[in-house]
């Protein structure tokens, strides 16, 4: 097989041969690309920078060059650099001929009909790499072949698809994960590190390998500098360090081969940890291409051939850390001269250019969303900084993430639970992002806490509790304490510090029911009650609980939001006087059905329900009883349904806001307090809802067997 190739950004010509480097975990992508070259005449590797377009490429045409008669030619137009004026054309012919001399030294140029005149005949492959920067000359070269040099087949790699209607594209994604199962890869060969087992994929392969050239290149086989890394034979340990650092670097195999290089100065948790803020510093200075001495420079140079609108657009982008919609972009991109309505087109130009990745296709039922890669979003950032622009870009992003909280605690809040839950775990990494970035001063910190406290039912009810109580614990100390919403967020901490058994619960409510008080705001006041009733509660302090749960339902407004309704204070006051006061707490029964909330709140109507069923089979209504127990448990298992698909598995105590020790359900004993017990077992009430929400299924499991087994009534 002959092979020529034209490396333009070089200045000559060079014959080329597969990379020292070798392929790793692209079996099935050199697979799909023989294919296609077999098939179609044209072939285009479409990814974004460092991504392995070329190396597949270069592969490809390897092993469907033996088929070709008249060989190879390649030609590389870009380095990254400058490119020089010659026409692609020409630089064709020049790879064709192995000539070598500067512009002008070889001749007259050549244009497409000469070169296509000489190639009528051939049998060959043309690789066209890297041709961005001259890609509409490509697009006038290749459909002239196209249509007059039937025997010549073309494939392409860059950003951007040429875009001529043969085209068949092969978009290339990152190295893949952790692999299902252990085994050799099988484009090269080479066996997964020993011990790898379940956890080693193509892209710690391909980390570890480079990794252990460098070493054995630097002349030993640790670090030279900072803690030593795993022990020898270590694998397993090293492996998972390895995954660490790829899923960092998001499985892109030039980030993963430039910090394969520094493992050689730094030990693997070293590295790990210098790359979680930023990656584009990493670099080699004897790469063979300019551009890929370091990751910014692979990335930069894409940003180089975008117009003025995408360049802004793309650093703006920079402040999401993870999908967003073209609203959101819009949002956030627009101002500085740039329009909203001219946001989506320079959304779809960086998709285009391999900046952007759609998470939804286009043009599907769902709305379109895109995220941006860790090392171009660093990229972006480094530019919004560079153009004074950060802090302006946050604020905005703050803003439009404060909307969303809102918008999914008035979903929450009509009883829309699950399309709630849905909207925050789509958004959760850019909320997340919003709640975790420093405050520039008081007034933000406040609206960060407000959509901190909007996000209440996320914290509470879907299992994100220490997390939660982490970030309010965080931004409590910022803000402003003489706002109605600092009243709101504390009370918030005091809730979650008793979901997670935090001992500093009391004085975080008290600070709340001060900070109320002066704001005068009666929801707030009335939920530090039903916090501290229902601890009263669990405690075994009857008595108190009933006082402290008649003055929250007495004192919460009934359309009061964030946060559990006035009906919730009503239900567990009934639980509480079920035992010691049986016709109040019917009434409170009636007093919890008979609010709006019941009716169109799931959440609140399967507490009602319980409380319902409890005081029922107190006064020997079995039938009833059972009957509303039921209904409690479908409505506790729709809301955990909602909250498990949100996050990890929230259990029947932590969906009613209990604690750890509480999630059985049964951990709460009265009797011992101020009502005492009959022996009955009906005087043990358990711990049905610490703060809010329906009871877990465990206890309403337990309510029913109690009722099935006709244990008689206290």
């Amino acid at each position: 097989m002959r092979v020529w190739g034209h490396w333009e950004g070089a200045g000559r010509p060079a014959r080329f041969g597969r990379s020292t480097g070798g392929l790793v975990g692209r079996a099935e992508e050199l697979g799909a690309l023989r294919r296609m070259l077999a098939q179609g005449r044209l072939v285009t590797v479409v990814g974004g920078a460092g991504i392995g377009k070329s190396l597949l490429a270069e592969h490809a045409a390897a092993a469907v060059g033996s088929s070709m008669p008249d060989g190879v030619v390649r030609v590389r137009w870009w380095d990254g650099s400058p490119t020089r004026r010659r026409s692609v054309p020409q630089a064709v012919a020049d790879a064709l001929d192995g000539e070598t001399g500067e512009p002008g030294e070889a001749g007259e140029a050549e244009g497409v009909t000469e070169l296509v005149a000489r190639l009528r005949s051939r049998r060959m492959l043309l690789v066209l790499d890297d041709f961005d920067p001259v890609r509409e000359e490509c697009v006038r070269l290749v459909r002239a072949l196209l249509d007059e040099a039937p025997d010549v087949r073309v494939l392409s790699a860059g950003r951007h698809p040429l875009g001529l209607g043969e085209e068949a594209v092969l978009r290339l994604g990152p190295l893949g994960g952790p692999a299902p199962d252990g085994g050799s890869d099988a484009a090269t060969g080479v066996d997964a590190p020993p011990g790898a087992g379940p956890a080693g994929g193509p892209a710690a392969t391909l980390f570890l390998e480079r990794m252990r050239a460098a070493r054995r290149g630097a002349g030993h086989d640790g670090p030279s500098r900072g803690r030593p890394g795993p022990p020898p034979g270590d694998h397993v340990d090293e492996l998972r360090l390895a995954d660490d650092i790829c899923r960092r670097l998001e499985g892109m195999p030039l980030a993963i081969e430039l910090a394969a290089a520094q493992a050689a100065q730094y030990s693997l948790p070293q590295l790990a940890r210098m790359l979680e803020p930023a990656q584009g510093w990493l670099g080699v200075a004897d790469a063979p291409l300019r551009r890929h001495r370091s990751l910014r420079a692979a990335v930069g140079a894409g940003y180089a051939l975008c117009g003025a609108a995408e360049r802004t657009v793309w650093a703006r982008l920079s402040v999401f850390a993870g999908s967003f919609d073209e609203d959101a972009a819009a949002y956030v991109c627009s101002g500085g001269g740039l329009d909203a309505q001219d946001v989506p087109a320079s959304l779809a130009r960086l998709v285009l250019a391999s900046v952007l990745e759609p998470v939804r296709d286009p043009g599907g039922v769902l709305a379109p969303r895109y995220r941006m890669p860790a090392a171009v979003r660093g990229f972006g950032a480094e530019r919004l900084q560079s153009a004074g622009e950060t802090a302006a870009a946050v604020s905005r992003h703050l803003y439009w993430y404060g909307h969303v909280a809102s918008t999914a605690h008035h979903l929450w809040s009509t009883g829309l639970h699950e399309r709630a839950a849905s909207l925050v775990r789509d958004e959760e990494t850019d909320l997340r992002a919003a709640l975790t970035r420093a405050p520039s001063g008081a007034d933000p910190a406040s609206a960060t806490l407000a959509v901190a406290v909007d996000l209440w039912f996320w914290w509470a009810v879907c299992g994100h509790a220490e997390e939660g109580r982490a970030l309010l614990g965080r931004l409590l100390p910022l803000a402003r304490t003489d706002t109605r919403v600092c009243g709101q967020a504390l009370w918030l901490a005091g809730w979650l510090a008793v979901c997670t058994d935090s001992p500093e619960a009391a004085e975080l409510l008290g600070q709340a029911w001060r900070v109320a008080m002066l704001a005068g705001d009666d929801a707030t006041v009335g939920r530090v009650s039903h916090v501290l009733g229902a601890l009263a509660l669990e405690d075994g302090r009857t008595e108190r609980a009933i006082a402290h749960l008649r003055e929250a339902a007495d004192t919460i407004p009934v359309h009061a939001d964030h946060g559990p309704p006035a009906a919730v204070s009503w239900a567990l006051l009934a639980v509480a006087q079920a035992r010691v006061r049986p016709a109040d707490a019917w009434r409170s029964v009636r007093r919890a059905s008979a609010g709006p909330q019941p009716r169109h709140d799931l959440w609140t109507r399967s507490m009602t329900q319980y409380a319902q069923a409890f005081v029922d089979h107190l006064r020997g209504r079995r039938s009833r009883a059972w009957r509303r127990a039921h209904k409690a448990l479908a409505g506790a298992l729709g809301v955990a349904g909602a909250a498990t698909a949100s996050g990890p598995p929230v259990s029947g105590g932590a969906v009613a806001g209990a604690g750890a020790a509480r999630a059985t359900g049964a951990s709460t004993v009265l009797g011992d307090g101020d009502g005492g017990d009959d022996g009955s077992g009906l005087g043990k009430v358990r711990a049905v809802a610490t703060m809010a929400g329906p009871p877990g299924a465990a206890l309403i499991h337990q309510l029913i067997a109690d009722i099935e087994s006709g244990q008689p009534p206290v």
